[in-house]
């Protein structure tokens, strides 16, 4: 009796463990600790690990994992992850399992970033966990304000290259379909129709923002590396105006210590379609299919997204040298220690963004709007042939996604 006994024991143990795969360095386990601490408060008994996945492996360990049915009850992914896997099989579908968070999440998440998440039939396979937003950044001694337009960001350029300086640099992106996304939409264009039924990036918009994409670099000569250094030009007047991502934020004042007092953010310039839209980059969170806990690790994301677990979550980030944004509690990052003007610029910004496309085959074929890009940008190719082609490749998948 005592030896049957014991077998079943140790079964239940293990049923008491849930185990979350997060992207990112070795902060990100730490990040989520005020949720895991709830969480084992109100359920004794259950361990939580969580393991940080480095994002150069993590689509090959998820892959994995969902071939031999066996892995986290947990992840993080980026958005066009959650929507791959989601589609094939790998995980849950929220609302079907778990209805009330994802009227939670229509309420509370940034609209951006629920658009990038969501399937175009409407089914979400995994909640918006954190984001990052595009801003401009410029010296506010050598620029008295940021561009609000095309016209006045090509005229704040030339002004400063007039100076001796080299004007401007982007980082987040640059010369990639992400440096070139935000002109896309400002421009009033789109990579892929409502419906996902066709690409739309070859239309007149498109054109018209990659010719003035291109003319940045061309004319205005900013520097064409993948990641040039941005913020050290903002901190020695190379570039005295840049884009990159809300990360600067706190950033800034702790690696550019000389800059305190001399920078300033902004939302990115308007084009021609008088919107400011910039890229919403992020990660999403979701429970695997193939869990032996379910619903233990559904209850582990509503305590995600309980308001005070998303402030708490915002308020320790600084202490690990990190700024955390909620995507999916938009309205808690309203608590982020931060000077306010900073923190109108970002929330300005984040009505006004949007998340990598959410159409099918779009992760396997970015690289054929890139190709485009760093054509027409390094090469001097003609914008309408390449993004005609680009368009023809990105089209394939949704021809065979439609209807019969």
């Amino acid at each position: 009796m005592l030896i049957a006994s014991a077998v079943p024991a140790a079964h239940a143990a293990e049923a008491r463990r849930l185990v979350l795969w997060m992207v990112g360095d070795d902060k990100t386990p730490r990040l989520i600790q005020s949720a895991v601490q709830v969480f084992k408060a109100e359920h004794p008994g259950v361990e939580v690990e969580v393991r940080d996945v480095p994002w150069a492996d993590a689509m090959t360990k998820y892959s994995a994992a969902l071939a031999s049915r066996r892995g986290p009850d947990l992840i993080t992914g980026s958005t066009t992850y959650a929507i791959d896997l989601g589609t094939k099989g790998a995980l849950v579908d929220l609302g079907q399992r778990a209805p009330d968070l994802v009227r939670l999440l229509q309420q509370y998440a940034n609209p951006g970033a629920m658009r990038a998440v969501r399937r175009p039939d409407g089914t979400l396979y995994a909640a918006p966990f954190d984001m990052h937003v595009q801003l401009q950044f410029y010296r506010t001694d050598l620029l008295p304000k940021a561009p609000a337009t095309w016209g006045e960001f090509v005229s704040a350029i030339e002004s400063l290259r007039a100076r001796g300086t080299r004007g401007f640099a982007q980082q987040w992106g640059n010369t990639s379909w992400v440096g070139y996304y935000p002109y896309l939409l400002q421009a009033g264009g789109a990579i892929y129709d409502a419906t996902c039924s066709r690409s739309l990036v070859d239309s007149p918009q498109a054109v018209r923002a990659l010719q003035f994409y291109a003319s940045l670099y061309g004319r205005l000569q900013a520097p064409t590396d993948s990641w040039p250094d941005a913020d050290g030009g903002l901190e020695n007047g190379t570039y005295p105006l840049i884009q990159s991502g809300t990360w600067q934020l706190t950033q800034l004042d702790v690696l550019h210590q000389s800059l305190a007092g001399k920078w300033a953010a902004a939302p990115l310039p308007a084009g021609e379609s008088g919107r400011r839209t910039a890229l919403l980059g992020g990660t999403a969170l979701g429970v695997t299919t193939f869990s032996p806990h379910i619903e233990l690790a559904l209850d582990f994301m509503r305590t995600v997204y309980r308001p005070e677990v998303a402030r708490q979550m915002v308020e320790a980030a600084p202490g690990l040298g990190l700024m955390w944004l909620p995507a999916g509690r938009q309205d808690q990052i309203a608590t982020l220690p931060m000077p306010a003007d900073r923190k109108q610029a970002m929330l300005a910004q984040l009505q006004d963004a949007e998340g990598p496309p959410n159409c099918p085959g779009w992760m396997r074929l970015d690289y054929a709007l890139t190709r485009a890009v760093q054509r027409v940008v390094l090469a001097g190719a003609d914008p309408q042939a390449e993004l005609t082609r680009a368009a023809a490749l990105l089209n394939r998948p949704l021809t065979r996604s439609l209807p019969r």
